[in-house]
Parts: structure tokens; sequence; C-alpha cells
């Protein structure tokens, strides 16, 4: 609690505790309740807030104590992980899953029996889970409820179906569900309610739960995944619920439980942390997929590291003692990364003053990793028929492929050596240099998703993403349904609308931004690692264009035709794009309006991209990469990568260039990863013969010149040292 917040208990408004005991309506008004004097209901119903718990929920009832460490847990992000397993790849995740949280909580729970254990959100969605929205209650609603979570807060992929799915699983999930930001459109009335107290031996401990604002524009395709909902602003709802939560209660702790990116749309955590840094003693947060421990000063939107070990531990060496003198003006935050890799754990210590008060005495954050952490074998044993239906279902053969889906010599992703992705200790799966071949020209790979996207939208030119790097089809390969979901992993629909021209070009630009600017001496390309791989888009059908990477963001595209005609930038064209496109980028830049829309996939019996793909393979028995239906392809190039030119020439120039290109293919040398997100490697740094910072020789080959390729794969794969980024330890045995 913070010290201003003393001052205000004689601010505080005198409200009497009310249960949420329903009446033969389900419905109990409640002074307490998100707008006073309104009427709540432990049902969803239009217009009522939705209240799962009593207002205050007891934790421990030793009222003779004067000092306690108060455990708060939190997952974030799990996307459908009750085990750890990847049914997109059939692969064991090793780091994954809510049957080795339940390991953690376990041990967790024989120190902190009074621990507090909140779910972050983005839960329900991803990895097979749509198999199960039918079912009267969702087993990830059910694993929360079988490991006894307190609280959950819905993120933004929970609205990804029709909302009376969100609205069941609110319903059965049997502890509190709160977020401060939903509110129904016909009345402004919270949704849920914006906090949940817990009184934990007399120490009050109050939660504030968000949810993305955007949602609308994420869903802006199917309104009626979050109808009659509105999304406030994420600074303004958090300001409200601590003003709110404070004149009700006087909680002596408040924590933030913010489904919400470090700096997602201009207000992420680091914005409402810098904003209310007095307000809260501690931040736990979700949606980014990242892991981090992080100290915010008051007024300054940025984060300082104060981790260790990969970020699992908090370095007290560099955030020192966070009692209340240093709250007033400083907030910790946490994220637990996703799919359940880590349990982020907040020690809170309290002690009373002379008065009987409770006051913060220090905070201490950790993320408690999975990796190879024993599976809890009676959860697993109770949920082993969701593993069972996931894995029929993503194994089910549904045709063959011909040819080769990647254009390279191989068929394998990788650019460079062009083999396919391998496992690493900290990265699950990569490629050897995280260059996808698919990515840097155009392929069968990405013209498969391009072309069922224009075939049922009746556009011309369609925009997709390819979402992961494990991703490929190789020649004589079966199709089995999970391949459809490694190439497509989101529940995106698809949409299609009338655009400009100038607005098609706008698009296209903030596309290509996903790549740095050629330097001359680059062998390869990198990526700008401030933009996320799933926000960049290829364009197909009816348009041949050029990037040259030469030139700055904004200014590298050249559209030689759209349609057989030159480009017009006062033209109309018809483009098919995704949901997540559609909303968060189209709409909300002004690239379109809604009356721009003409197609719609929701309106059909099969409206997700990804199910599209299968059902064209199962329809086809198979997929050649050679097809009438993949006739577009190499509608577009990359200038440097055009024979005689920038990094192609450099690489066939006789000398030094074609010497580290042949050193690079043979893996004597390595490319640098980037450090800042270890989950989503990529290259921040090209590659380049004038510059020879920009790769090292890989121990694995200089330990041993015979070694395999697979041993030169983990010669290149090292964790980082948060603190000393330079320091790297190599996975290869006896190698430092």
């Amino acid at each position: 609690m913070k010290i201003y917040k003393r001052n205000l208990v004689c601010l505080a408004i005198a409200v009497a505790l009310t249960g949420c005991n329903s009446d033969d309506n389900n419905t109990t008004t409640s002074n307490n309740a998100p707008n006073k004097n309104t009427t709540t209901t432990t049902s969803v119903k239009q217009g009522l807030t939705l209240i799962n718990t009593p207002e205050v929920v007891i934790k421990g009832e030793n009222s003779e104590l004067t000092e306690q460490s108060i455990v708060i847990g939190a997952t974030s992000d799990l996307h459908g992980r009750v085990f750890g397993y990847d049914y997109a790849l059939g692969t064991e995740d090793s780091d994954a899953g809510l049957t080795r949280i339940s390991t953690l909580l376990k041990k967790e729970r024989e120190n902190h029996p009074n621990m507090i254990l909140i779910d972050i959100g983005d839960t329900v969605q991803g990895n097979s889970a749509q198999l199960f929205n039918d079912q009267p209650s969702h087993p990830m609603i059910d694993t929360l409820n079988s490991l006894n979570y307190d609280l959950w807060v819905p993120g933004n992929h929970e609205f990804n179906f029709d909302r009376s799915f969100i609205d069941r699983n609110l319903e059965n999930f049997d502890g509190a569900v709160i977020s401060s930001s939903i509110k129904w459109a016909s009345n402004g009335n919270n949704y849920l309610r914006s906090y949940q107290i817990y009184n934990v031996n007399g120490c009050k401990v109050a939660i504030i739960g968000l949810t993305p604002s955007y949602v609308p524009n994420w869903e802006a395709s199917a309104p009626e995944h979050f109808a009659g909902l509105n999304f406030e602003e994420e600074l303004k709802a958090a300001t409200a619920a601590v003003e709110e939560v404070t004149a009700a209660h006087n909680p002596d702790i408040v924590v933030g439980a913010l489904h919400l990116g470090r700096t997602d749309g201009g207000m992420g955590v680091y914005g409402i942390a810098s904003a209310l840094a007095d307000k809260f003693d501690v931040i736990m947060a979700g949606h980014e997929h990242a892991t981090y421990i992080e100290e915010v000063t008051m007024g300054k939107a940025e984060g300082k590291d104060i981790s260790k070990n990969s970020h699992s531990d908090e370095d007290k060496a560099l955030s020192g003692v966070f009692d209340e003198t240093a709250t007033a003006t400083k907030v910790k935050i946490i994220e637990p990364g996703k799919w359940g890799s880590a349990l982020a754990k907040t020690e809170i210590k309290v002690k009373k003053d002379a008065d009987g008060k409770w006051v913060l005495v220090d905070t201490t954050l950790s993320n408690i990793s999975t990796k190879n952490v024993e599976e809890d074998a009676d959860l697993a044993a109770k949920y082993q028929y969701v593993d069972d239906k996931a894995k029929a279902d993503a194994e089910e053969i549904i045709g063959t492929i011909s040819g080769n889906f990647t254009p390279t010599s191989t068929g394998g992703a990788d650019e460079i050596v062009e083999e396919d992705f391998f496992e690493d200790a900290d990265t699950t799966v990569r490629l050897y240099s995280t260059i996808h071949a698919a990515k840097v020209q155009d392929s069968p790979l990405m013209d498969l998703i391009q072309y069922i996207q224009l075939d049922h939208s009746g556009a011309t030119i369609a925009a997709a993403s390819l979402f992961s790097d494990t991703s490929n089809l190789r020649d004589g390969q079966d199709f089995a349904k999970k391949d459809a979901t490694n190439l497509y992993k989101y529940d995106n629909t698809l949409v299609g609308v009338n655009i400009t021209g100038e607005n098609l070009m706008k698009y296209m630009e903030w596309s290509y931004n996903y790549f740095n600017t050629y330097k001359d001496g680059d062998i390869t390309i990198s990526f700008n690692n401030s933009v996320k791989a799933y926000n960049y888009d290829q364009f197909d059908g009816a348009i041949n264009y050029t990037v040259d990477l030469s030139k700055p963001a904004g200014e590298r595209i050249s559209i030689v035709e759209i349609d057989g005609k030159p480009f017009d930038a006062s033209a109309k064209y018809k483009l098919a794009l995704n949901s997540y496109r559609y909303g968060s980028q189209a709409l909300a830049n002004g690239w379109v309006k809604k009356e721009d829309k003409f197609y719609d996939s929701t309106n059909e019996p099969i409206y997700a991209i990804r199910d599209m793909i299968t059902e064209f393979v199962r329809e086809n028995k198979g997929v050649s990469s050679t097809g009438d239906y993949l006739k577009t392809t190499d509608n577009w190039r990359i200038d440097q990568m055009q024979a005689g030119r920038g990094i192609a020439a450099t690489r066939d120039d006789d000398g030094a260039g074609e010497v580290l290109w042949n050193k690079l293919k043979n893996k004597e040398v390595c490319i640098h990863i980037d450090p800042s997100n270890v989950k989503y490697p990529g290259i921040g740094k090209a590659v380049n013969v004038n510059d020879d910072t920009t790769y090292y020789a890989n121990p694995a080959f200089e330990a041993d010149a015979s070694a395999t390729g697979e041993e030169l794969n983990w010669g290149c794969s090292y964790k980082f040292d948060p603190v000393n980024p330079d320091k790297v330890t190599y996975m290869v045995k006896g190698i430092n």
C-alpha cells in the first residue's frame, strides 16, 4: 500500500460489505458494485455486472500475526496448453502446460498455503483448444478450477468467438472474474467487477484487472464477438478502478493484473505504471508473451531490467528494498511468458505498524521456469481425453504434398543452409539463421494461403503473413490437419475490402518496415526488432511489385502493375486480408472504412482461414506446388536479392563476400540472434563482409572441424545474460 493512501481513509465512503448470494432472479443489489447502487448478477445478463465471488475473499484468518509474506502466483497466455504439447508441430514442449504449472504449485502451496493464484488471460484459444468450444464447460476452465485458481482476467483472445462463449467461460470459472475496462454499451455498467479484495490474515490485498481496449479493433470483422460491450481506454479504466477500490476498501496492498504489453497502443504497461506508480505496489502482466522483471519510475514510460538468470529472479542488488518509501515513486512489473513456460511469483512482505496498520516492507519477484519440470500425473490423467482428442485431430491425414513449397534447392526452410527448423534449448524451435526463405522471396508456401484468400473473397489482391518459421511443406509428405495449423496458427477470419491505391501503398510500406535498411557489404537480410513477425504481410494476386531495402522505411515499394494495368493511386482495388489486420491496422490507420468491406467470412459455414486451408487440401486430396492455383508465383521481389545486385552480388563476388557466404552456408560462422526476445529469435544485424562484429566463429566448428550439421546447429545456440548481453553461454558441452 502506498503511503499516500493512508491519507485517504478519512475520505473513504462508508460501504457495507455485501455478499453475492442471489435471489430468485439470480441478482443482488450492492453498493460496492462498479456503479453505486447498480444491480449485479451471478450469471451474465444484459447491463448487469457479473460477480462470481464475495467482494472480500478470506485467504487466512490468523489475526494475531504482526508480520507475514503474502504470495501471488500468476500465469498468462496459456493459449490452450493443458499439456506441454504443440499439436501443430506434433512435438513436446518441455517448458509449457498447466500439468507442469501444477507441479510447481504443489511445492509453492506447501510453503505458502494462502497463495493467491491468478491467470491473466488468453487462456481458452489456441493449440487445438477450439475443438472443445461446444462443451458445456471448456477443459481449460475446468483445469483452472482443478488447480484452484482464485482469479481470472479475460484477455483479448477470449473474444475470438461468439460472445456466448466467453459468457459461458466466465460463468463456469469458480473464482473471481475481473476487468476494469469492459463496460456494457447500454448503460456504462461494468461487464465484470473491476477488482477483487483478498483478506490475508487481516491484510487487505486488492487486485485490479484489465483487458486491452483494442478488442473491438482486433475483432472488427465479427462484432458479435463483443456484442453489447465497450472497451474503455486502459489508463482511464485503471485509474478509476484504483480510486474506486481505495474509497471503498482502503486496501493495504494494490496489485495490477493487466493483460497488456509493455508498449501496446501507446498506453501499455509502461504507460500505466509510469502514471500510477504511486498507486500500484506491483503489476503482473500478460499479452506480450515475454518473460521479464522490471521496474518503472513515475513519469518515465520505460522499464529498467532488475532481473538475473534470464529473467527468472529479481536481482536485489539492482532493485534494492521496495518498501512504502520506494513504492511512492516506483513500481515493479513482471510477466511469466507464454504457454505456461513460467509461474510468476510475487512475494510481498508486510508488518503491522504501531497503530496496527499493515505496511509494506519489501517485495521480491521471480519467474519460476517449468523447463523439464515433471508433469502432474494426476492432473494429466484427469484431462487425458483432451490430449487424445487433440492429437487424433491434428494427425488426421487429409492429403499428399506434391513438390516443395519453399524456393530453396532442397526445399528446406532456412534461406542460408536450406534446412528445416531444429529444437533449441531456450527457443524451443528455430531455423539455423532464423531467415525463412519464404519471407524474403515469393513462394508457393505463401501463394497457397493467398490463393485461398482470393478464391473465397473474390478479391484480386491478397495480403498474408508467414506466422511461423517452422512452416513448410515438403515433396512426398502426407498433409495432416496439423500442417494447416502450423501454416496458419491463428483463428483469423477473412475480410475483403475496397482500398484506394494510395492506402494500399501505405499498407505495403508499413508491412515492409519489418526489414532493416540494406548496407553495402550485407550478405543477409536483417529484421527490425521493434516489428513482430506476424505484422509482416506479403501481397499476391494481380499485383506486381518490388522492394528496395536500400531506401528508408516508407519509401521502399514500387508497384509495377495491378490487374494488368499501371498502378493508380486514386483507383480502388479489391484486397483480401485477415480479420486481425483489418481491425488493428486497416481500420485503425484509416486505410479503409467499415463501408469499404464487401466480404466477411464470418457469414460463411467455414469462416476461419486455417479451416479454409484444411478444406481445400481435403477436397483436392492434397496440394501441389505447381498447381494452376499457384500461377501467381514470383509477383514480388526484393531488389537486393536479385542476381548482380546488392546482397546477391556480394555473395558471388569471387572475393571476401563469397568466402564469408560459403562459411555461413557451411556453418563455420554464426549469425548474432537479437537478445531482446529469446522466444522470438531474429536477426537484428545483417552479416556484413565489411564488419566482422556482425558474425562470430561457430565454437562447435572450432572445437571439431568434422562436427556434424546438427552439432553445428547447437554451436550457434546460446543463452544470454540479461544483465550483460555480450556474455553468452553456448549450448555445446564444454564450450563457454
